[in-house]
């Protein structure tokens, strides 16, 4: 199994972790944050930092999160990690999911604080129930690989299966991947080709080399059905932007 933890947080869109915004604050509240994560965005990091320092101090969890961030990757500030973990602790325990998510990501890298596999995991866990996919998709590596927990593959594919579902490429080859092999679901070459069709058909290109080894292996009527159901879940999961 081709399972590859995330690193520090760098591949993450800003954008994306703004979401957690939307029903925690007051309409006031929503518009400064908006003008922070603008100005991050647009790379004019003082104004953001500017934006985004008074709406933390006021307890703000969004904004803990997108300060985390600056201070981890040194946006605006000088980089300090343990100072970004502070951040993160704050927002994560307010229950902000990409601010939990962050937090995990730390304590799995050992950024800005000790390593400690068991604490990412509880993050992970707590930001993957809220839906976030690199969450869903992190825990599953977590549970697969017994770091930090214990080792149980029909755990790992569950979430990695709400993750592929929502569009994460990686959790669509390491589910493909649990399919080939059997473990923690039954083997099934028909849905393996299916969801490394799917992540092939994002660019992924070892899923694209997985998925022609399997197609020799299927029979003329599986082959179909590979093709009928990679076509359903790209419908599902592609077109509808996830």
């Amino acid at each position: 199994m081709r399972s590859t933890l995330r690193g520090v947080l760098s591949a993450v869109s800003v954008l994306a972790f703004g979401c957690s915004l939307t029903g925690l604050v007051g309409a006031t509240d929503t518009t400064l944050y908006d003008k922070g994560l603008a100005a991050y965005n647009a790379g004019d990091y003082e104004a953001a930092y500017n934006f985004t320092l008074p709406l933390a101090s006021q307890g703000n969890p969004a904004a803990k999160n997108l300060l985390g961030m600056m201070y981890e990757l040194g946006k605006g500030v000088p980089q300090d990690l343990p100072r970004s973990v502070s951040y993160y602790r704050e927002g994560a325990k307010q229950g902000d999911p990409y601010a939990q998510y962050n937090l995990a990501v730390s304590f799995d890298s050992g950024t800005g604080v000790p390593q400690n596999y068991r604490e990412a995991v509880r993050w992970f866990r707590h930001a993957a129930e809220q839906g976030v996919s690199a969450a869903q998709y992190d825990l599953g590596v977590m549970i697969e690989r017994g770091r930090g927990t214990d080792k149980n593959f029909q755990k790992a594919a569950h979430w990695y299966q709400k993750a592929a579902k929502q569009g994460h490429v990686q959790a669509q080859n390491n589910l493909a991947w649990l399919y080939e092999k059997g473990q923690g679901v039954e083997r099934n070459l028909v849905m393996a080709y299916a969801w490394f069709d799917v992540a092939a058909a994002q660019g992924f290109e070892s899923a694209q080399q997985k998925r022609d080894v399997i197609r020799v292996e299927l029979t003329a009527v599986d082959f179909r059905k590979a093709q009928a159901e990679s076509a359903r879940l790209k419908k599902t999961i592609l077109s509808s932007g996830n």
